[in-house]
């Protein structure tokens, strides 16, 4: 979100709406469980997503969250699909407004120790297939579901 932020500080942008790319990992384990992270800022549930920095690819915007997020190091990252629009408009607890571009991959190989960042992460778990948590993000709880049904 540091890019967002900046923007944020040009004046008269103020809480206005902003267009933003966002980079998702939809990371599963071994037993086809997905990670996802509770947010200091709402408690809802979602995966390990960010917004891209200037200058970065998706994929490195999606492999630099997730280490900042979860201290994981996602390897073989695999496009999955794009969201834009009304879907992908969300306002922050502090009044912020954003219109997103979400970039979404699926890892099924990583390394590291689950490590959540304090500033943005409550919590990290990872979710059997009936077991989401009941405040999960709709636009990544359709994702969940649409892989697991193709992997089924």
């Amino acid at each position: 979100m540091g890019y967002i932020l900046d923007l944020r500080k040009i004046e008269g942008v103020g809480h206005r709406p902003l267009q933003m790319v966002g980079c998702g990992v939809f990371i599963f384990d071994e037993q086809d469980r997905v990670l996802l992270e509770q947010r200091t800022d709402d408690g809802t549930w979602c995966v390990p997503a960010g917004s891209m920095e200037l200058g970065e690819t998706p994929e490195e915007a999606a492999r630099r969250e997730c280490l900042e997020e979860t201290g994981l190091c996602v390897k073989d990252l695999q496009f999955y699909n794009m969201q834009s629009g009304e879907k992908c408009h969300f306002t922050y607890p502090n009044g912020d407004e954003v219109y997103a571009l979400d970039i979404n991959f699926v890892c099924r190989s990583y390394e590291g120790n689950l490590k959540q960042q304090e500033e943005e992460v409550l919590r990290l778990q990872f979710f059997a297939k009936g077991e989401l948590p009941e405040k999960l993000c709709e636009n990544d709880k359709e994702v969940i579901k649409a892989i697991w049904e193709k992997h089924s």
